[in-house]
């Protein structure tokens, strides 16, 4: 099976190249851009037969436009929760997996529980960060990667619904993940948790360590950042790079939107809201996920050298041929490189944790 996708000459810049100035500024370097021609990629070599068909049904719709009023936000925030909330059932179902809304400190949540636990987790905890660019994903679609997780890992998992923009910007989302976590570990051994979330959730699961660095307090265990948006300046690569390959589409329009919404007045370059800029020193063991189609691969490679740079330890794992997410993709149906995230995930958080 194989499948090409067109990529136009406009979606394929950067890759920025230095040029040497003459004259008075021959001490400064400009850079250029890099302008690729059009070509045709192929079906990446190597994939199993279930990843080949997520690449062969993937829908490049273009990007919406930002709502331009807060009444507007608040409709497509329905309109696209409305079917992941719909997902997340039929995830917990076809998973046999359970989850009730709770309350912790003064937050709404979920607790998701399998239907088989793995004794080896049985006094630890493990809280969830979802994504959705922090305007999206709330609600009961929040659940879809706290189920995986779950029914993954063999874990009870507890995701954190944390207010959300257009009505609640930065610090909202942060204040909640940090009070919510605050509440559990005063019961829990903090060395026996972890904090772990997707995109926007794993920009959160890092920037709650951050703060909690911040503030002196405990840190978890460990830390999974599941393709993590890193740097809200957007300056890394591939976001240029990947654009045409990645259903996520591109820094523009609604997904911008959201971004701006979530950083409101503040400096997009605050260590909280772009983690990847840190003093990550003593930071928890934390393993990252991405892949070579990931519209996030850069903000996820940046943050991992960050992290080796601080000394942390820190694993990489970048699957071929995946764009944003795509390792969560056998919540409704088996797809091996899934199970193989999950297992890595299990194994890093046993050699941690344990």
């Amino acid at each position: 099976m194989r499948k090409s996708i067109t990529v136009p000459v406009s979606l394929l810049l950067a890759l920025s190249v230095a040029m040497p100035v003459v004259g008075a500024e021959s001490a400064a370097n400009t850079f250029s851009e890099t302008l690729l021609e059009e070509r045709t990629v192929p079906m990446p070599a190597g994939l199993s037969p279930e990843m080949q068909q997520v690449v062969q049904d993937r829908q490049f719709a273009p990007t919406p436009p930002a709502p331009t009023s807060i009444e507007a936000w608040l409709e497509a925030q329905a309109t696209i929760d409305a079917p992941g909330a719909e997902l997340a059932r039929l995830g917990a179902k076809l998973n046999n997996a359970t989850y009730e809304e709770v309350e912790i400190a003064g937050v709404p949540a979920f607790v998701v529980t399998p239907g088989e636990t793995d004794p080896r987790w049985d006094d630890h905890v493990f809280m969830h960060t979802h994504g959705g660019a922090w305007v999206f994903g709330g609600g009961e679609s929040a659940l879809r990667e706290a189920i995986w997780a779950a029914v993954g890992l063999g874990v009870e998992v507890v995701s954190v619904d944390y207010r959300q923009p257009p009505l609640h910007p930065f610090p909202a989302a942060l204040e909640d993940s940090v009070a919510v976590w605050s509440e559990i570990t005063a019961e829990a051994d903090p060395g026996k948790t972890a904090i772990f979330g997707t995109s926007a959730g794993g920009n959160l699961a890092l920037a709650t360590t951050v703060k909690l660095g911040q503030m002196n307090a405990d840190l978890p265990g460990a830390i999974f950042a599941g393709t993590p948006a890193t740097d809200l300046e957007n300056l890394s690569d591939t976001w240029n790079t990947l654009q045409g390959l990645d259903p996520l589409g591109g820094r523009e329009g609604a997904l911008a939107g959201a971004f701006d919404l979530y950083i409101g007045e503040a400096d997009p370059s605050d260590p909280l809201l772009s983690p990847v800029n840190a003093d990550l020193e003593g930071f928890p063991p934390t393993v990252l996920i991405s892949g070579t189609r990931d519209l996030l691969l850069s903000d996820t490679v940046r943050m991992h050298r960050a992290l080796r740079d601080a000394g942390v330890e820190a694993d990489l794992h970048v699957y071929d041929g995946q764009a944003h997410a795509d390792y969560m993709q056998n919540l409704l149906t088996p797809v091996p490189e899934a199970e193989d995230a999950q297992r890595e995930l299990y194994e890093f958080f046993d050699r941690h944790l344990n």
